[in-house]
């Protein structure tokens, strides 16, 4: 994944936590972390696909690529740190003003 988007998104979260907290940005880089393995799950499954074919001696199979179901996990853990974190709740346009002008102080 590119490192302007994560810096972005990195960003964004530190804006929406007590950066005082270190469990609050330590749930930050856990998340920064699940979104890097996410985006090289994606490319794993774009080089090999969505089937992959096993060779196994004089056997020959094709089943679904296990990144597919690893990409899934990943992805249910970012939901549910992205709850605990609060992100399900949207930062309304008035507070992200806010922010926006706290910052420039």
């Amino acid at each position: 994944m590119d490192e302007k988007k994560l810096k972005a998104i990195r960003s964004e979260l530190m804006k929406r936590i007590d950066r005082k907290s270190k469990v609050q940005v330590e749930k930050v880089e856990r998340y920064i972390n699940l979104v890097e393995i996410y985006y090289m799950l994606d490319e794993t499954i774009e080089e090999y696909g969505v089937m992959v074919t096993t060779e196994n001696g004089a056997q020959k199979f094709t089943k679904p690529n296990p990144a597919i179901a690893e990409k899934n996990k990943v992805n249910s853990s970012l939901i549910a740190l992205g709850k605990d974190m609060g992100l399900d709740v949207p930062v309304l346009p008035v507070e992200r003003d806010r922010e926006n002008k706290s910052e420039l102080i």
